[in-house]
């Protein structure tokens, strides 16, 4: 057999083992067979097919699990060579092409197949669930829940998150045929604007400031026009699906990328967008949304009693009251890391041209109620105390306070009061959730370690650490994400400083169980 004949592609995976290349498919993003991404097409080997089909490769996946450590807490993470198989990679990158999940593009969330993974490990009898997302991001928890048939709740301050959350978790009661009617007047509205000599009566958000022009000359008056329709459009729901479409593709035709973080188009080396045909950009949006409408819709109409979802745009560390008690059966989540990266700042443009805040102040509050807040909000003032009893983490927040103390805030005293504020709220979650779980109930909490000023701090042990404090049992630690980061990665920032070894810095599930 020739090696092409050995690698296999979806279709002819699928034939092999005697199901369709939707299942083949779904499989595969789930971890459930051996499988590779080659660009954004699926590739099988047949001898790993093979083994697995004789059950091989169930042990092996059994192998990447870890055994408990000492006192319940789950050995260290540094122990595994490969990803834990059982809840599926993290990347949000999984998400481009499924249904909802695909609508807006977040650079702090998880995969879909990952939630997915643990509500299979979770669900017995074929129980519904209530599943909780304290950190909801652009609801990727909360969609997963409703599509199999489960309750959700979900909270984020992020108000563009929250309405990313919002728009998708409402889908099984939306009107298709009302929606594509007003699809169908913004492509005549569009089609009677004379583009080149627009003239826009809504104007740039005043308080928005970028280092270039964040639109080119020819791209501002479209997007005015785009958001003058959104204006006018009387149906609530319609014209939130109108803001969502316009935010998820605004960045595309900017002088600003993700790169990964949101930076000028000309700071990564590429040419400013000078021309774009933007309403075409937002009605191909507005048609695949509608498209996964009807899907979603043809879903659920099997089920009895639609699922609900309920969304929060509150902090979960504020107003976790609104959950009743004793109510949630699995909460699955991914709480800000202990990196520094601004997920509110990253937002800015849907922010400010969306109308969902209105300036400086706005973002302030929403920065100052973030979990772990940010090292900007918490650098300078007096020193934050580390409230977790845990000796080693005080005594190495202690040791980060004494480095670089010449730069002030920006050395270690100011990185030592924002790990402290961090730790600090990680035991505030573990607090507030507690009484909100069933008995039986599973929290999974994606959480990735970090190097402060050349210090790494082992944020999932330390996690674990406190939740088993807080009464929580620990199940696991899974490492599901490995990123290899070289030290030109590693010392090109003041938040890291300089560090004498190669660090590895990798995400973990944390896994446990209210009593």
């Amino acid at each position: 057999m020739t090696a092409s004949e050995q690698v296999l592609t979806l279709t002819e995976a699928a034939k092999l083992i005697r199901v369709s290349p939707k299942t083949m498919g779904e499989m595969a993003r789930q971890h459930r067979v051996p499988a590779q991404k080659a660009g954004r097409e699926w590739r099988f080997l047949r001898s790993a097919l093979e083994e697995w089909l004789a059950g091989g490769a169930t042990a092996a996946a059994d192998r990447h699990g870890a055994t408990a450590g000492v006192s319940g807490v789950a050995e260290p993470t540094k122990q595994y060579e490969l990803p834990f198989a059982g809840f599926g990679d993290t990347a949000f990158s999984d998400n481009r092409e499924r249904c909802l999940h695909r609508w807006v593009p977040w650079i702090a969330g998880f995969s879909s197949s990952f939630v997915a993974g643990v509500l299979n490990e979770v669900r017995t009898n074929g129980q519904r669930l209530c599943v909780l997302d304290p950190f909801a991001g652009v609801g990727t928890t909360l969609v997963e829940a409703l599509t199999r048939g489960d309750d959700a709740v979900g909270f984020e301050i992020n108000p563009y998150a929250a309405l990313a959350c919002k728009v998708k978790t409402e889908v099984a009661h939306y009107d298709v045929d009302k929606l594509a009617e007003a699809i169908d007047r913004f492509d005549e509205y569009s089609d009677d604007q004379l583009w080149d000599n627009v003239r826009p009566s809504s104007q740039p958000p005043p308080a928005f400031r970028s280092r270039v022009p964040f639109f080119s000359r020819s791209i501002e008056p479209q997007v005015l026009a785009c958001m003058d329709f959104v204006r006018d459009e009387p149906t609530d729901w319609i014209r939130d699906i109108l803001r969502l479409a316009l935010g998820s593709v605004m960045v595309s035709f900017s002088n600003y990328s993700y790169e990964p973080s949101l930076g000028t188009r000309a700071g990564a080396g590429k040419p400013n967008v000078e021309n774009a045909d933007v309403p075409g950009i937002v009605k191909r949006k507005l048609w695949d949304i509608c498209e996964d409408i009807v899907d979603f819709q043809r879903q659920v109409a099997s089920s009895e009693n639609t699922p609900s979802a309920t969304v929060h745009p509150l902090s979960y560390l504020k107003h976790s009251n609104r959950v009743p008690r004793h109510s949630v059966d699995a909460l699955i989540t991914s709480p800000p890391y202990l990196n520094n990266y601004h997920y509110i700042r990253n937002t800015r443009p849907q922010l400010y041209w969306l109308g969902l805040v209105g300036g400086t102040a706005d973002l302030k509050i929403i920065e100052h109620q973030s979990f772990g807040q940010f090292w900007q909000t918490v650098r300078t003032g007096p020193i934050v105390p580390v409230r977790p009893r845990l000796q080693h983490l005080r005594d190495q927040v202690a040791q980060l306070r004494g480095r670089n103390t010449e730069k002030g805030a920006y050395g270690g005293p100011g990185w030592a009061n924002y790990a402290a504020s961090y730790f600090n709220d990680c035991q505030k979650f573990c607090k507030v959730t507690r009484p909100l779980m069933r008995a039986g109930g599973t929290v999974v909490v994606v959480i990735g370690n970090n190097i402060l000023q050349g210090m790494e701090f082992k944020t999932d042990e330390i996690f674990a650490e406190i939740a088993q404090a807080e009464g929580f049992e620990v199940v696991d630690l899974h490492l599901v994400r490995t990123k290899r980061t070289g030290n030109s990665v590693v010392n090109s920032s003041v938040r890291v400083g300089t560090v004498s070894k190669r660090t590895r810095l990798y995400e973990t599930a944390v896994e446990l169980r209210c009593p």
